[in-house]
C-alpha cells in the first residue's frame, strides 16, 4: 500500500478571471472557449478593469474579439516519487505554464478561438518529464460554425486543433494537473436542446514536443465516439450520461506485452452538485483486442460530499473511491489492464499526479474549507492498493 498527504491552496488563476459583479455578468468557466462576453457590448456593463479585453469591438454587431490568459506557478518536492525508484530529488523543482488566447466571434454562426501555450520547467533532477516542457507551441486552433433557434435547439460543428473536458475528465480531459496541457486535432459535433446534450467527435491525439511550435497530430493513435447528457430519471436535480469511445493504437504497453490495441468503452456518470449533499458516480466496461487477446476490463469510481455551508469557513467533507482493473497474468486468456484513454492522472491520484488509474484501488478522505469566495482550502489524504498483483503499476 502507497499513501499520499496532499495540502493545496485554490485561487483563481486566469488574469482574466475576477469575481462576478452581478448576477447578470456571465460566470467564468474551466475552458477559455465556453465563455462569451458579447455581454460587455454594452458600455454600461464594464465595471471590470479588464472588461476591455474581453470585448473589443471589430465594428459590426456581434462582431467583436476576446483576450484571456492565464499562469500558473507550481512548486513540488515529492518524497520518492518514483515509489522507491529513480533519483531522489530533495531540493523540488519550478513549474510554469501560460496561455494567451483570442475569441473571435464573426456574427451568430461563426467563431474562431486559438490560444498559445508556454510550459516550462527549472530544477528538477533527471530532468522534465515530457509533461513538464514545451516551450511554445500553437495549442488550440479551431473554427466553430453554430446554428440555433428556440424550438430546434442549438448545433455547433468545431473543427481544428482543441482541448476537450469529457464529463468528470476520467476518459478524456485537458490534464489541467500537469504542467502541459492536452490538445487534440480533429471533429466534434454539439447539440443542445434545453436541459439535453449529443456529442460526437473524431479525434487524432497531439504529439507534444519540447520545442518552439513542433508539435503534431499522433498517427499512431486515434479516437471516435459520442454520447449524451440529461436530468437523472431518478434523482430530483442531479444528471446523467451515458457515453461510448471508440480507441485504436498501433503500439500499446502493458506488463504482459506490447501490441496494437483496439479498446471500445461505454459507461455511464450520475451526478449532482446542488443542496448539502453532492455525488458522483461513474461505471465503466471496456472490451476489444490487444496483440490477438481479448480485452475485458472495467472501473467505477465515486466520491461523496457534504456541504455544511451555516458552519464557519463552510467545509465540505468528501469521501473519494476509485476501482480500476488489472491484468491477471499470462495465465489467463484475455487482458484485464484498464485503459484510461486520455485522462489525466490528478483526477485519481490528486493534485500530486503520481499514478494512473490502471490496475488501482484508492480511497481518498478529504475536507474543503472556503477562506474567501475565490480562495479554497483543502486536505486530502490518499491510499493506494494495486487491484491485481499479476500486474504492475502505471
Amino acid at each position: 500500500m502507497s499513501r499520499l498527504c496532499v495540502i493545496v491552496l485554490l485561487t483563481g488563476t486566469s488574469f482574466a478571471q475576477q469575481s462576478a459583479i452581478d448576477n447578470a455578468r456571465p460566470a467564468f468557466q474551466p475552458f477559455r472557449f465556453d465563455e462569451n462576453w458579447s455581454y460587455l457590448a454594452g458600455s454600461s456593463h464594464r465595471d471590470d478593469a479588464l472588461d476591455p479585453l474581453k470585448y473589443i469591438s471589430l465594428g459590426s454587431e456581434g462582431w467583436f474579439v476576446t483576450l484571456g490568459g492565464e499562469i500558473r506557478e507550481r512548486f513540488e518536492l515529492l518524497d520518492h516519487p518514483g515509489f522507491g525508484t529513480g533519483p531522489t530529488d530533495r531540493n523540488g523543482y519550478f513549474l510554469q505554464r501560460y496561455l494567451l488566447s483570442s475569441d473571435f466571434h464573426f456574427g451568430s454562426h461563426f467563431r474562431f478561438f486559438a490560444e498559445l501555450q508556454s510550459a516550462l520547467e527549472n530544477g528538477r533532477r533527471g530532468g522534465a518529464r515530457p509533461t513538464d516542457a514545451d516551450r511554445l507551441d500553437l495549442h488550440q486552433a479551431f473554427l466553430d460554425w453554430r446554428a440555433e433557434s428556440p424550438q430546434a435547439g442549438s448545433l455547433t460543428i468545431r473543427l481544428g486543433r482543441q482541448e476537450i473536458g469529457f464529463g468528470s475528465g476520467r476518459l478524456i480531459s485537458s490534464a489541467e494537473g500537469l504542467n502541459v496541457r492536452r490538445g487534440l486535432d480533429g471533429l466534434r459535433v454539439i447539440y443542445r436542446l434545453r436541459s439535453w446534450t449529443w456529442n460526437a467527435h473524431a479525434l487524432r491525439l497531439v504529439k507534444t514536443q519540447p520545442g518552439i511550435f513542433d508539435d503534431v497530430p499522433d498517427n499512431t493513435q486515434s479516437s471516435w465516439g459520442g454520447g449524451l447528457t440529461a436530468p437523472h430519471p431518478f434523482w430530483k436535480k442531479a444528471n446523467f450520461s451515458l457515453y461510448y469511445l471508440g480507441k485504436d493504437r498501433k503500439r500499446e504497453f502493458f506488463i504482459r506485452g506490447t501490441g496494437r490495441s483496439t479498446r471500445h468503452t461505454a459507461g455511464s456518470r450520475s451526478w449532482k452538485i446542488s443542496g448539502p449533499w453532492d455525488f458522483n458516480y461513474e461505471a465503466i466496461f471496456q472490451w476489444g483486442h490487444f496483440a490477438g487477446l481479448p480485452i475485458r476490463a472495467w472501473a467505477f469510481s465515486e466520491e461523496t460530499g457534504r456541504k455544511f455551508p451555516r458552519a464557519r469557513l463552510k467545509p465540505r467533507v468528501a469521501f473519494r473511491a476509485d476501482l480500476a482493473s488489472g491484468d491477471k497474468g499470462a495465465s489467463h486468456h484475455s487482458l484485464s489492464s484498464f485503459d484510461p484513454l486520455f485522462a489525466a492522472a490528478p483526477v485519481y491520484s490528486g493534485p500530486a499526479a503520481l499514478l494512473g488509474p490502471t490496475n488501482l484501488l484508492d480511497l481518498s478522505p478529504s475536507v474543503t474549507f472556503q477562506i474567501r469566495a475565490s480562495v479554497l482550502f483543502k486536505l486530502e489524504s490518499s491510499s493506494f492498493w494495486r487491484e491485481s498483483l499479476g500486474d504492475g503499476i502505471y
